[in-house]
């Protein structure tokens, strides 16, 4: 299969594409208890954006702290997120467009960097990876958390901004909260 151009698809489609992809990052990181304040798409035309959170800065690790391992892990599974759903939307219009996705770069580059920190050998990263992208998968696809992506994306689209107030109402419209999504146990979950 030959990709699509970019020029060749529709602007809105393209970024329609960046909304969604920021839907799931906003959407993940909420379930995962992050301080979001809200997503935007860069003017003029969208096709860039950010999810931004509140005191973005810096922080300092403990590896050897439980709960600073679950934050590595699930800054991962946020950041995959946004692909998934990007992913999924394409996957939509597949019979129409074919997209070289060249929008994960940034979004890989900070995976690298985080799953960098634990040192893993091959086969362990592999199975952690899939674990993170199953986790990231099961919450992106589950119909109510597409019902949600697809209102926000919609918002992000019409307005190039979201608040958290928003974001927290379409959410609690569409029953996205953290113990509603219930899903079997990776395997990598029970070794930990």
């Amino acid at each position: 299969m030959i990709a699509t151009p970019a020029h060749e698809i529709p602007l809105d489609i393209r970024r329609k594409a960046v909304a969604v992809h920021e839907a799931g990052h906003a959407l993940v990181a909420l379930l995962h208890k992050r301080d979001v304040t809200g997503a935007a798409l860069h003017p003029p035309h969208g096709l860039s954006g950010e999810t931004r959170f509140a005191g973005a800065g810096e922080l300092v690790l403990d590896l050897n702290a439980r709960a600073d391992r679950h934050f590595i892990e699930d800054a991962i599974v946020i950041l995959l997120a946004g692909q998934i759903a990007e992913a999924h939307y394409w996957k939509q219009l597949a019979p129409l467009y074919i997209p070289r996705i060249d929008s994960h770069r940034t979004d890989d580059a900070e995976i690298h960097a985080l799953r960098s920190h634990f040192a893993l050998g091959p086969e362990q990263q592999a199975m952690f990876m899939g674990y993170c992208t199953d986790k990231a998968s099961r919450i992106v696809l589950h119909p109510n958390a597409q019902a949600a992506i697809a209102e926000i994306a919609t918002t992000l689209v019409d307005t190039l901004s979201i608040g958290r107030a928003a974001l927290d109402e379409i959410l609690a419209r569409h029953e996205v909260a953290e113990g509603r999504l219930k899903f079997a146990r990776h395997p990598w979950e029970r070794r930990v």
